[in-house]
């Protein structure tokens, strides 16, 4: 049986959204047990509190670059296969299914903005956050059509705009209008998920959109928008590595190893630009150039331990939602991180 979000306070659009990703998600197998002993001294060094593990799963966003390109490079595959370990992608269009993929035990660990794993915790699901990312607000904006009459936050004042619930660009919203001195009854909301609220866009269903690379990128390219506000200027924000607690304590080493082998690719990342937007391009349906003139822009790398940086600006995330009553309970985002012994060299 799925353990959904368990209160009853959820959204219905996030609830439905959810539900459209069930059916995948009980194809998923669990992870079983081993029985051969492992022949690799360099994964048996990493992986010994972990060879009855036999899968995996790691839940990936189609338009996000991170877990996309270790996918594409096959590290993981490469350094768990003499261990018998295999490695399991899922592709989600958003955090938000991720989430409830991992309130089903049906994802061990994933990349997501910071909004999702609030929404999880809030639910009671048991999750950690395991990394986090480079800040990701540039790649970020609240957008309109290049033929909007709108040119100010402030216009936005009853005008249609697009709000995904339980994401990182809902957070956005929320910083942008209230900058503008604006809340959410001041606007017409409409309440879709990432992929409605495009299509709601280009077809002037939405006056306006909060949107992120590669979608952004694309309508920017194209000069078939204008940006009425960046991320990075009203939102500062990044994305987090998200795991089950249930693996991530059970399994620390193989949690290390993956953190280790993204640290290695978004490495190569930073060397190869060229490389890495035919990648993206082929993990995520957009074209080279896309993701050329997105990354050209608002390079998105790093992989870094969670500081006290990071739990005070999830922190402030909480006590804003908690503060409209977008969520039912405030609480403490220290008590969902991982606490392992350091991989990494803080920033």
């Amino acid at each position: 049986m799925l353990r959904s979000y368990r209160k009853s306070w959820l959204p219905t659009s996030i609830a439905r959204y959810f539900l459209l990703a069930f059916t995948t998600f009980l194809l998923v197998t669990g992870c079983s047990p081993q029985s051969t002993q492992s022949n690799s001294p360099q994964v048996e060094q990493t992986t010994a509190s972990s060879k009855k593990l036999e899968v995996i799963t790691i839940g990936h966003q189609s338009g996000t670059p991170g877990l996309n390109l270790l996918k594409a490079q096959g590290y993981l595959e490469k350094r768990f296969a003499p261990d018998g370990i295999t490695i399991k992608w899922i592709e989600f269009r958003g955090g938000p299914p991720m989430m409830e993929a991992m309130a089903a035990n049906s994802v061990d660990i994933g990349n997501v903005g910071n909004l999702p794993p609030i929404f999880a915790q809030a639910g009671d699901n048991p999750i950690v956050y395991v990394a986090a990312t480079g800040s990701n607000a540039g790649a970020q904006a609240v957008i309109v059509r290049k033929d909007s009459p709108i040119k100010t936050l402030a216009e936005l004042k009853g005008k249609k705009v697009a709000i995904q619930k339980g994401t990182a660009l809902q957070y956005l919203l929320l910083k942008a209008i209230a900058s503008a001195g604006l809340t959410l009854n001041d606007i017409q909301p409409a309440y879709l998920t990432i992929p409605e609220s495009q299509v709601a866009f280009e077809s002037a269903k939405v006056d306006v959109l909060p949107t992120s690379d590669p979608f952004y990128a694309r309508k920017e390219q194209a000069n078939e928008i204008r940006v009425i506000v960046k991320g990075s200027d009203v939102a500062p924000q990044r994305a987090y590595y998200i795991a089950i607690r249930n693996f991530a304590e059970n399994h620390p080493d193989l949690v290390k190893v993956i953190l280790s082998e993204q640290r290695k690719v978004e490495e190569w990342a930073k060397a190869n630009p060229n490389e890495v937007a035919k990648l993206l391009a082929a993990q995520t349906r957009e074209k080279p150039e896309v993701w050329k003139w997105a990354l050209e822009r608002r390079p998105i790398f790093g992989v870094f331990d969670i500081t006290d940086e990071f739990v005070t600006e999830q922190q402030q995330v909480v006590d804003l939602f908690y503060s409209q009553k977008l969520i039912p309970k405030t609480f403490k985002i220290k008590d969902a991180v991982w606490k392992p012994k350091s991989l990494f060299t803080k920033r």
